[in-house]
């Protein structure tokens, strides 16, 4: 019996050794499962799906660097370039972005951006006017915009068929597309290129650096073989646990049961 008794001793504190290193080991990697888990569960009410982040030491994890755009739009002197958090006009900044542009005129003073649903109108220095949409547009979406071949201050808007304005976009009528020059990109050199890039720099939504924080995807490989050996710990801990408390009540249920008779005597 004492050595059935000694032995199971051994065993149990053995195994008592061993959940314990494991749950040291298994301990910070669990409370950042939990975070982040938490975090994510709540992930639209704190924002972090609308939420986006620059930071250079966390994009060069995922392999991302600032890479200025090959192309823009030229009118007369002016050029506009887009990054995908900003738009530049002659190295400026614009507040607000203009989304999605796919055109860039001069007309008169003004200058004249177009994107898929609305026409916006700056200043030289890049102040913004107003923004035209239909009605006050000929056409709900807009394809491309350009001048009439030789007639300075005309605006042309193009969906399915195209219209001129003469007089800043109070009038419109149909024109023939033969007539018209349109915006096209056109590459940007070095210089321009250079100023783009401050602004270039790549970004994420906190909400995917949380899933692939949470997943061990932004550390690669290694991460996610990470959490699979932490979550296979985890799964270890528990049976062990309920296993030794298993053996504790028996041990104790036993020592009752052998000091019962002496009290009796």
């Amino acid at each position: 019996m004492k050595g059935r008794h000694g032995a199971g001793r051994k065993t149990d504190t053995r195994l008592r050794s061993w959940h314990q290193r494991a749950g040291v080991a298994a301990f910070a990697f669990i409370c950042w499962l939990a975070a982040s888990g938490i975090l994510l569960s709540r992930s639209t009410d704190l924002g972090f799906d609308q939420t986006d982040i620059g930071w250079p030491w966390l994009m060069a994890l995922y392999g991302l660097h600032a890479e200025a755009p090959q192309q823009g739009y030229r009118a007369g002197t002016h050029w506009l370039a887009s990054t995908e958090a900003c738009t530049l006009l002659d190295g400026r900044r614009l507040a607000p972005a203009i989304a999605q542009p796919l055109g860039f005129i001069v007309a008169g003073t003004q200058l004249l951006v177009a994107t898929p649903h609305s026409l916006v109108l700056l200043s030289a220095d890049g102040a913004r006017i107003d923004e035209l949409r239909a009605p006050i547009l000929p056409v709900a979406n807009l394809r491309r915009i350009g001048v009439l071949d030789g007639a300075d201050g005309s605006i042309v808007v193009q969906d399915l068929d195209a219209y001129v304005s003469r007089d800043g976009g109070d009038h419109w009528r149909a024109v023939p597309i033969e007539q018209v020059h349109w915006s096209q990109t056109a590459a940007l050199d070095d210089t321009q290129r250079q100023q783009l890039l401050p602004y270039a720099q790549p970004r994420m939504r906190v909400e995917q650096v949380l899933i692939d924080l949470h997943s061990g995807r932004l550390f690669g490989r290694v991460g996610s073989w990470i959490i699979t050996a932490v979550g296979v710990v985890a799964l270890w801990l528990a049976p062990s646990g309920f296993f030794m408390w298993l053996r504790a009540r028996r041990r104790k249920r036993l020592a009752r049961e052998r000091e019962a008779p002496m009290q009796l005597l």
